[in-house]
């Protein structure tokens, strides 16, 4: 069992935006585990998604990351791909630094913090482990990470990035560039799951592929539990 309960985060300018906790049953402390959404924010599908980490062992932050363009969970494609397109990234990676500050200092978290992107999120766990010190980084068709393949050298943590093979969003000639940046790491895995599409790990979507979703939750389980 987990409990999550609303919270609001500041900013280093003072500013506050909504959110949620999700905090395992038991004494802790837990490691946390930051969520970052795909872009329809955290609708039903993600608030069970969440709390199966939570119930995993973690403190699990999960963040309305588009408070500044569009508050809330968006259930329209085009609305969605909207606010992706106005989401001001070096904005963004302030706040999730400010994000990452806010969980480390939780009394339920013992300090170790790892990142969860699915899709939009996948993107700010890549550039996090680079420039922010987490200690273990998991995506699911995690989307523009191939935009900062000069930063891999800068990863140190574990990481597990999972893609599907007939991915539009991520196409196979960018998950290849992934790959070969993170050859020589022997602490991280870029999966390709073959015939799996985008949203591969989100149940409500289209392109949900159950044995895939398991398998990849499972490696990226296994990252986060090596911190």
């Amino acid at each position: 069992m987990s409990t999550s309960t609303d919270v609001q985060y500041t900013t280093r300018n003072g500013e506050n935006f909504n959110g949620r906790i999700i905090t395992p049953d038991g004494d802790g402390p837990f490691p946390g585990l930051l969520v970052i959404t795909a872009i329809f924010g955290d609708d039903q599908e993600m608030q069970e998604l969440t709390k199966a980490w939570a119930e995993d062992g973690f403190v699990v932050s999960v963040p309305d990351i588009f408070w500044r363009v569009l508050p809330g969970p968006v259930a329209d494609f085009e609305t969605a791909i909207g606010r992706m397109n106005d989401f001001d990234f070096d904005q963004g990676m302030k706040d999730v630094e400010d994000l990452i500050g806010d969980l480390k200092g939780r009394p339920e978290c013992n300090g170790k913090v790892g990142m969860l992107g699915f899709c939009f999120g996948g993107r700010y766990v890549h550039v996090s482990a680079a420039r922010l010190g987490i200690d273990a980084g998991a995506a699911f068709h995690g989307t523009t990470i191939g935009q900062h393949l000069d930063e891999t050298s800068k990863i140190s943590c574990p990481m597990s990035l999972h893609f599907g093979s007939e991915d539009p969003a991520v196409p196979m000639e960018e998950v290849t560039s992934i790959q070969e940046s993170y050859a020589s790491m022997s602490n991280a895995e870029i999966v390709v799951h073959d015939g799996a599409a985008h949203n591969f790990s989100m149940p409500y979507k289209p392109g949900y592929n159950a044995d895939v979703a398991k398998a990849s939750r499972a490696a990226a389980l296994k990252c986060f539990q090596s911190m």
